[in-house]
């Protein structure tokens, strides 16, 4: 299964041709939205998040990624077209910065990189356009209720990490903070999830699939 990491020897042929290393502290903005793409950010560790921004006050945050050796902006690379989000780090970020000629010519040459990238992009683009049509078309206790049992069964590995605080989470899922907060008190009493340390957790995993699996007989 496809993983968001690169493989030891994958990391090698790309740090043939990344040139010194670059440290970002916590908060810096490491990819803005909507601006050219230059160069590949190959993360080698740190925490970054993405986000997404339509101009109108309202933002979107896709969740956080623990960064240990992973490519970012390979989709940008290959369309030539703006990136999509912003990647902001959430802790210092060690990264190098790899020359898009030197990516394209490494796709060129090197079979097994060619089909880490589409698999790469093929996984990406199923999670994100799965989460946002359900977020479209289903409502936001679905939402919340599925995405607590999807990080309870811990086998979904290109799920990017939830946030610690309650505007994060709800950013999280294109909704205001009130309105996170009410539907998440209506499945505590419903018996369905709890509040910990960790964010929501299932109370029995079978009740949570139950409720889940009740939205597709409506």
């Amino acid at each position: 299964m496809f993983q968001y990491h690169f493989s030891t020897d994958l990391v090698e042929q790309l740090l043939k041709f990344a040139g010194n290393g670059f440290v970002h502290s916590k908060k810096d903005v490491l990819i803005h939205q909507d601006e050219p793409l230059s160069k590949l950010i190959l993360v080698r560790s740190g925490t970054v998040s993405f986000s997404y921004d339509v101009g109108n006050g309202r933002r979107l945050l896709l969740g956080q990624l623990d960064c240990n050796n992973t490519l970012i902006g390979e989709i940008e690379a290959l369309n030539q077209h703006p990136c999509i989000y912003t990647v902001t780090c959430l802790s210092e970020v060690k990264y190098n910065l790899i020359e898009l000629k030197h990516w394209r010519q490494l796709l060129l040459d090197q079979p097994q990189l060619s089909l880490y990238t589409a698999q790469s992009i093929a996984a990406k683009f199923t999670e994100n356009q799965k989460i946002n049509l359900d977020k479209l078309l289903l409502p936001l206790s679905y939402n919340i209720a599925n995405d607590c049992l999807l990080r309870a069964e811990n086998n979904h590995p290109t799920m990017l990490r939830a946030y610690p605080t309650v505007n994060a989470e709800a950013e999280r899922f294109a909704t205001t903070e009130r309105a996170y907060r009410r539907v998440v008190s209506e499945l505590v009493e419903k018996g369905l999830i709890v509040r910990t340390s960790d964010g929501l957790k299932p109370v029995d995993i079978t009740l949570l699939e139950e409720f889940v699996d009740s939205f597709s007989q409506i």
